[in-house]
């Protein structure tokens, strides 16, 4: 059986992928196009820095295909969708995979829930919750009956960060679990609007990946894990080849959990 014949197939699929070039995004990218999609990718990069990272990480992308893009801005997604449209006509998938979510290295000047600055919390809200729901309102118009959108959120948007296993003097923000919730409950509400038009809108909830932590984190969280490890990146890709293939066409408004079993208990 060839991909194009397989039930869990994106063969010929058009795919719009937003924070293409992050971590997870990059290995989404390169599973799509082993699946033979079309892929067109949103990032903030510049398009030079975008096809320097494809081309380093071994994915082969065309010019057109990559679309300098702050998924907060409307003009700029306005201005993505209008290329995509001469350039395709219309889209099958869209992911919006595109968050703000730093490095605990970069954070631990933030603080703590008390004194994390407002503006800080506004900048993620904008990005992560805002800038889904304006990338589904700018995308809508090139979907057609049976289209499939792909929300990613996260275990922290369903259950509460345990601060213990953070560094000392860290503290997971408030603010990125909530705005992940939020995620989860937008997918829900656009599934039960766009449902009548045949429109599929499905959240995926990740657990924590192995990125390059500290060895120490990597076995606090481990340890709380069924599976007793952080995920591998590549094991974030089976479940947006299911969703985006038409193996998922019943599934709509629903939360898809990826996580190691760590919310089983």
């Amino acid at each position: 059986m060839n991909a194009a014949e397989s039930p869990i197939s994106v063969h010929g699929k058009c795919v719009v992928l937003t924070g293409a070039a992050g971590f997870l995004g990059t290995h989404m990218a390169r599973a799509l196009i082993e699946q033979s999609a079309t892929l067109i990718l949103l990032d903030r990069l510049t398009k030079k820095e975008a096809l320097t990272h494809f081309k380093k990480n071994g994915i082969a992308i065309e010019e057109t295909d990559y679309h300098e893009c702050d998924i907060a801005d409307p003009d700029a997604l306005k201005q993505a969708a209008a290329a995509i449209e001469k350039n395709h006509g219309g889209i099958n998938v869209l992911i919006n995979n595109a968050a703000f979510n730093p490095k605990i290295e970069n954070t631990k000047e933030s603080g703590t829930f008390e004194t994390y600055p407002l503006e800080k919390w506004e900048e993620e809200l904008r990005v992560n919750l805002t800038g889904t729901m304006l990338t589904c309102k700018a995308m809508r118009p090139l979907m057609e009956r049976g289209a499939s959108i792909i929300n990613i959120a996260s275990i922290y948007g369903v259950v509460a960060p345990d601060q213990r296993i953070y560094p000392e003097g860290f503290e997971k923000p408030a603010v990125y679990g909530a705005s992940k919730a939020g995620v989860i409950s937008l997918t829900r509400h656009l599934a039960s609007l766009w449902g009548k038009e045949g429109v599929r809108v499905n959240a995926v909830v990740y657990g924590g990946f192995e990125n390059n932590q500290d060895r120490d984190f990597i076995q606090r969280y481990s340890d709380r894990i069924p599976l007793q490890r952080m995920g591998k990146p590549e094991e974030a890709t089976g479940i947006i080849l299911f969703l985006a293939s038409g193996a998922s066409s019943y599934a709509t408004g629903a939360t898809f959990t990826i996580d190691g079993g760590l919310t089983a208990w």
